[in-house]
């Protein structure tokens, strides 16, 4: 009986979420047990919708080009199943999966994709369905519990020291200057914010660092920053997207209450280092800017960790391999060697990272405004190599797929 392959991607892209569609179609082409290779448009929402593609067939130019393209090339989603199992949704995946005989699925994601697997699998279960299904992670966050990081972080990471590097540079050529303040992705965890502390490699570290996980006080902050403009007569501050004050409000905007949602629950955030910059404006009297590095983050193509890439492809390999084993209900998780950095791929049960969070270590935080060297001795294995990307016209070239 003919046997087929889906893979969706889902959550926010990163610059190697299509690595991970690469190393599923270059593995699955290995093994005549799999027919047709499918990808899902726009995540789980193609497979309800049955708007899926042929991905078997796809020329080898982009294959290729695959490992250089940011975004998610299948089409992105945020949408949140049902807790009922007996809700439609299921019963329209059901029948895109009968109608096209897939018989293992993949989904490329963070931990609300996770609960997706999750799900699925259950109501395969459920059914009696047979279908393998496991996912394979990805986010910039770095925030799935089990995995020492996860493809998507390294890049990113890479972008944000590169970036701060840069930043400090150019401020500290003024005899006096302002105070920057740079507001980083993250969601409720530093791993992001923490990056910027890769800059100290270079002697531009930033002077200040606040993540989540740490204990803010404005008037602590201002008086950080104030100390720092003192000493130097210019200040270079990061700061996590989702900090808030001692009375655990948001720091985005006055109105809590206000700020938008996805399908998931998660506060849609922005515009927090303005806030700052307002604050230190009122309060000190001294010029500042705020910059927001915003999707450069997770889309910067010209950054890409050669490691990153490396690790996306094998996770995408991996579960191929895994799904032919008849496992199912699992995700892929990273181990690192703890005496040198090599990393090896294990499966764990779905339902013990859907919707959970891994936490920026907090014995890593000093003085909540600064990041200890453990953390550089965790991250700088990740971003020593740079990927070198196909150009032409001076610009990265990315695939194209016929949907």
């Amino acid at each position: 009986m003919e046997k087929n392959l889906l893979v969706g991607q889902s959550g926010g892209p990163t610059c190697v979420i299509n690595s991970s569609l690469y190393g599923i179609i270059k593995e699955a082409k290995k093994h005549l047990e799999i027919n047709k290779i499918y990808g899902s448009l726009n995540g789980i929402e193609g497979t309800i919708n049955d708007q899926i593609i042929d991905l078997t067939s796809l020329d080898e130019m982009n294959l290729e080009l695959l490992k250089q393209t940011p975004g998610a090339i299948l089409g992105s989603a945020r949408y949140c199943l049902k807790d009922n199992l007996n809700d439609n949704d299921y019963k329209k995946i059901k029948e895109t999966f009968v109608k096209h005989n897939i018989h293992y699925f993949l989904y490329i994601g963070g931990n609300d994709s996770m609960d997706t697997v999750n799900k699925i699998n259950m109501y395969f279960q459920k059914n009696n369905f047979d279908c393998q299904v496991i996912g394979i992670p990805k986010t910039i966050d770095n925030d799935l519990l089990y995995s020492d990081h996860t493809p998507g972080y390294a890049s990113a990471i890479r972008f944000i020291a590169n970036s701060i590097n840069d930043i400090k540079q150019d401020i500290k050529c003024y005899k006096k200057g302002k105070v920057t303040i740079v507001e980083i992705m993250g969601r409720n965890t530093g791993w992001l914010a923490a990056g910027s502390k890769l800059a100290s490699l270079n002697d531009n570290a930033p002077d200040l660092i606040y993540l989540p996980e740490g204990n803010f006080s404005i008037a602590k902050f201002v008086e950080d920053v104030k100390n720092v403009y003192q000493k130097n007569q210019n200040a270079l501050v990061c700061v996590n997207e989702e900090i808030k004050d001692e009375n655990g409000q948001y720091l985005l905007q006055e109105n809590n209450n206000s700020i938008e949602s996805d399908s998931f629950g998660h506060k849609q955030f922005g515009g927090v280092a303005n806030n700052l910059a307002t604050i230190i404006k009122n309060k000190l009297h001294i010029p500042v800017r705020a910059i927001e590095l915003n999707l450069l983050q997770r889309c910067f193509s010209s950054s890409i960790s050669l490691v990153d890439i490396k690790e996306a492809i094998n996770c995408g390999k991996f579960a191929v391999r895994q799904l032919l084993k008849n496992q199912t209900g699992k995700v892929v998780i990273l181990k690192r060697n703890p005496n040198q950095y090599r990393i090896s791929y294990k499966l764990i049960s779905v339902d013990k990272i859907a919707n959970k969070i891994k936490y920026f270590p907090k014995e890593w935080i000093i003085n909540d405004n600064d990041i200890s060297n453990k953390f550089i001795e965790y991250a700088l294995p990740l971003i020593t190599k740079s990927y070198h990307c196909k150009c032409e016209n001076g610009l990265v070239k990315f695939a194209k797929l016929k949907k």
